[in-house]
């Protein structure tokens, strides 16, 4: 009877797939590795979940960066701008003031509450999403509105059999009806609104701030 010993295994048996190298991999294609790693046979069960894990930790210090790289770039052009500033005025040059900042139609806050009413009732959903399953951030320039499980959603071909999947995908018609209440919104709002979907069944719209906000 063939044991650990003998090339058996609890995630199968004989040899078992190398260990992928992630070094210099970008997002998408750390991505696309998680996906041909998840329920691959060639690795062992213990292998899958590890070497998973690792780009999962790999694109979560990825989106860090990227995160840290643009508030540094954003720190930059603001020194470079009070800099040039500061030389105009010392050399007698005025500058050009900037075009007004519109003022939108609607309140951020009566965007927010007509957002979360519309994606209710206007996307069909496999659950029932209520008012509090909304999460919203503000981050200065903008407001995040984030949900998860709205619409429907299904697993990509390659993971058609795996059970709490996290890369699923948003099914075609519940973009559709998402992105019709984003326009909709955001042509009564006088704000240009985004969305998009991510890891985990999450929803994440973004609303930018306006003058008077």
């Amino acid at each position: 009877m063939g044991g650990r010993g003998s090339g058996g295994g609890r995630g199968g048996g004989g040899a078992s797939a190398k260990t992928p190298n992630t070094n210099g991999m970008n997002k998408e294609e750390l991505i696309n590795l998680y996906n041909s790693i998840s329920g691959n046979p060639a690795y062992t069960v213990e292998q899958r979940v590890k070497t998973m894990h690792d780009i999962k930790e790999r694109i979560d210090e990825l989106d860090a960066k990227k995160e840290t790289d643009l508030k540094q770039k954003r720190l930059d052009a603001l020194a470079k701008a009070r800099a040039k500033r500061a030389e105009n005025l010392k050399n007698g040059i005025k500058t050009e003031n900037k075009p007004k900042q519109k003022k939108a139609k609607m309140s951020i806050d009566s965007t927010v509450s007509d957002l979360k009413y519309q994606l209710r009732s206007k996307v069909e959903t496999s659950g029932y999403i209520s008012n509090s399953d909304f999460r919203v951030e503000d981050y200065g320039n903008s407001i995040s509105v984030s949900v998860r499980y709205l619409g429907k959603w299904k697993n990509p071909s390659h993971a058609r059999y795996e059970e709490d999947y996290d890369w699923q995908e948003l099914r075609s018609s519940s973009r559709k009806q998402i992105d019709k209440v984003v326009k909709k919104l955001s042509k009564q709002s006088g704000r240009k609104i985004t969305w998009g979907a991510s890891e985990k069944n999450w929803i994440d719209i973004d609303i930018p701030k306006m003058k008077g906000d």
